[in-house]
């Protein structure tokens, strides 16, 4: 007796087209999802920006020093005046006492897609102008191999008052600005905090 052979049957159009729906559906939220994480971290980095500021304003305060921040495109770092030396130095983390603000004085570097860039800053007094400064004291000229001296774009004096600075902080996507903020200290108005929601 011949038993019947089973039709071998394929996928019909409908299925197919299911199949594609899902997989589109899934590669859209993860899309949404490491978007939203870049968000998030940029916020992280706005907010611990203008903690820092803060910080760095009440330390002066508290241990009658001038302390500073170092700005540039893609990290800052905390300094010290040294009024021995009579100069603008890196704050040895070591020398600090351990406390939760300790790990804050290091310098921090942004990640790739963070930016930041100096709006407005008062000018320090007797500062000279051709001086600049890079992470461990190196010079950025190649004729002068001597230490410069360090300006801070934004200072804390010992007395509570601060230099005013504002600095504008961007979250890049593929090479352009997709969200920003402006971060801004100065002693009339204390810290003022912009997040910029129109389009760039």
């Amino acid at each position: 007796m011949r038993v019947p052979s089973r039709r071998q049957r394929g996928f019909t159009l409908i299925e197919l087209l299911v199949v594609i729906f899902i997989i589109a559906t899934l590669a859209g939220m993860a899309t949404l999802s490491l978007r939203s994480t870049d968000s998030r971290n940029w916020t992280g980095e706005v907010q611990r920006l203008a903690n820092l500021l803060q910080l760095v304003a009440d330390r002066a305060l508290i241990d009658k020093s001038h302390y500073g921040v170092v700005f540039e495109d893609d990290r800052y770092q905390v300094v010290r005046y040294d009024s021995s030396a009579l100069r603008w130095q890196e704050i040895d983390v070591a020398g600090v006492a351990k406390t939760s603000s300790a790990g804050r004085f290091m310098s921090h570097e942004l990640p790739s897609n963070m930016r930041l860039e100096v709006l407005s800053q008062a000018e320090l007094p007797g500062a000279d102008s051709n001086s600049s400064f890079t992470p461990s004291g190196r010079s950025n000229s190649a004729k002068d191999d001597k230490e410069k001296e360090v300006k801070p774009q934004f200072a804390a004096l010992s007395s509570g008052e601060v230099l005013p600075v504002e600095v504008a902080f961007f979250l890049m996507r593929d090479g352009d600005v997709a969200r920003g903020a402006v971060i801004s200290y100065s002693s009339l108005y204390g810290m003022q905090l912009e997040w910029r929601t129109d389009d760039y």
